[in-house]
Order: C-alpha cells, then sequence, then structure tokens
C-alpha cells in the first residue's frame, strides 16, 4: 500500500522556510493540486527533493512540470499494462495471435458461407481461385513487358569514335609499340654483349 503523502500546504510551507526568496503562486498550487491525487509517494518524493537540492525558485512549478513527464498509475495511455506484477514490476500484455488467427477464419467462414448461400456451394472458393489467377495474369503481364522493355546498349567501336580520339588511341598505341621494340633492340644487345664477354 502506497505512504500517505503529507498535505501541499506543508510541502509550501517547507518550500518557504527552507529555500529563502522562491517564487510560490495559487495557480502553481492549483496546478499541482490537480495532480497530487493521481501520483504515488515514491514520485512525489523524488521531485520534491530534487525541487529542494536544486533551490528551485519556483519549486511548485518545477514538481508540477517533473509529475507530468512522470505515468502516473492511472494514466489512461497506459491501458495496455498488465494490473499483475512479476517481482513488483508490472507485465505488459502480449498478443494472442492464435485467437487473432481464429477471429480471421471466422469471418472468412461466415463470408464463404454467406456467399455459398446466394450463388452456389463452392462459388466463394471458385471465386477466390479466380480472383488469384487473375493477379497471377497481371504479374506474368508486367514481366513479359520489361522484358520487352529492355533494349541492348550498343558497343561504340573504333569506327564509331571520333577523329580525335581516334588520333589519341593511335598515338597511344604506337607509343606503347615503341616502348616494346626499343625493350627488344635491348635484350638483344645485352645478349650479344654477354656472348662477347664469354668469348674474351
Amino acid at each position: 500500500m502506497d505512504k500517505e503523502k503529507p498535505s501541499i500546504e506543508v510541502v509550501v510551507n517547507y518550500f518557504k522556510a527552507n529555500i529563502p526568496g522562491c517564487g510560490i503562486t495559487d495557480a502553481e498550487i492549483d496546478d499541482l493540486r490537480q495532480l497530487y491525487p493521481k501520483v504515488s509517494y515514491k514520485d512525489m518524493s523524488r521531485v520534491f527533493h530534487q525541487a529542494l537540492n536544486q533551490h528551485a525558485m519556483q519549486p511548485v512549478s518545477y514538481m508540477t512540470r517533473q509529475l507530468r513527464i512522470l505515468r502516473p498509475p492511472t494514466d489512461p495511455f497506459n491501458t495496455q499494462i498488465n494490473q499483475r506484477t512479476a517481482y513488483g514490476k508490472r507485465i505488459e500484455k502480449g498478443t494472442d495471435w492464435d485467437a487473432k488467427q481464429a477471429e480471421v477464419d471466422q469471418s472468412r467462414g461466415l463470408n464463404r458461407q454467406s456467399y455459398d448461400q446466394t450463388h452456389g456451394e463452392g462459388a466463394f472458393d471458385r471465386k477466390k481461385r479466380q480472383e488469384c489467377e487473375e493477379l497471377h495474369q497481371k504479374f506474368v503481364e508486367l514481366d513479359r513487358q520489361a522484358e520487352q522493355n529492355k533494349q541492348p546498349t550498343p558497343v561504340a567501336g573504333y569506327d564509331a569514335w571520333s577523329d580525335e580520339d581516334k588520333a589519341w588511341y593511335d598515338d597511344l598505341v604506337e607509343g606503347v609499340m615503341h616502348l616494346i621494340d626499343e625493350d627488344e633492340v635491348n635484350r638483344e644487345k645485352k645478349k650479344k654483349e654477354a656472348t662477347q664477354d664469354k668469348d674474351k
């Protein structure tokens, strides 16, 4: 069971006595009074001591702002929390997916029964198969159109180059071939020199 909280008047008087010059208005007290019944002793004690330790010059307003950040037990947005506890902590309710699937199956069964009563036995399943086949054919057609729209990228050969590109390429090839020829000449020269040295 939660501890009994001191009255707001006791809290206000304590602030006035321990934080000289602090400002506390009636409007601030009214704001705190609206939250006061909804928050726990623990949360109230926490924000009270925070305001006191920080020497907040508007301690009641400070407490109200901090309490609005916390989620009181009666928070309407806290409805998905199971009220049972484990080790003193709340347990979040999980979703029963089997129950959800059972609801879907039940709804589908009712739709099948209603449609078959109007159009004959098995009409619902035939309709669903036809819808699936039509959808499949649409995807097949999309794939076929995508294949037709694929255009091979033409390879630009030497004949399609500009005169400037051809001249640059010809110079490059000529330079490479010249280097190869020079390398071959140097190798032959070194071989001859090595042979002459042996003969001596």
